[in-house]
């Protein structure tokens, strides 16, 4: 309780807390926000991802659009999640919410992805 009675230490832990309890779509709103028009323009676009990755390994993947947010497995395939901004359908477009890159037998087998 000697945390809330001082106010430096108090608004600290509640700005943490609102850290905490923030879903997956108000983070990535968030981090939307924070790009410039650089880093937009500076986004690769889906279809040339698509076009590109199936039948390629992991190391090409990863040097193409880098470390995945998260990776899953099941049976004999893998999933890299990206769900930060790595790709957009169009120049003035928004990015796309997530792009999964699914690999069976180390080679992508396909891309999928989420429209913003």
């Amino acid at each position: 309780m000697k945390t809330f009675q001082d106010e430096a230490k108090c608004k600290e832990f509640m700005s943490n807390s609102v850290k905490d309890i923030q879903s997956d779509d108000e983070k990535r709103e968030e981090e939307l926000a924070k790009l410039t028009t650089e880093q937009l323009a500076g986004l690769k676009l889906r279809q040339e991802i698509k076009d590109t990755l199936p039948g390629k390994n992991a190391t090409f993947v990863k040097d193409f659009i880098g470390e995945p947010d998260e990776i899953k497995r099941g049976g004999d395939r893998e999933y890299w999640v990206y769900r930060r901004p790595i790709s957009k359908y169009s120049g003035e477009s928004k990015p796309d919410k997530e792009i999964t890159v699914i690999f069976r037998r180390s080679l992508v087998e396909k891309v999928l992805h989420k429209k913003p």
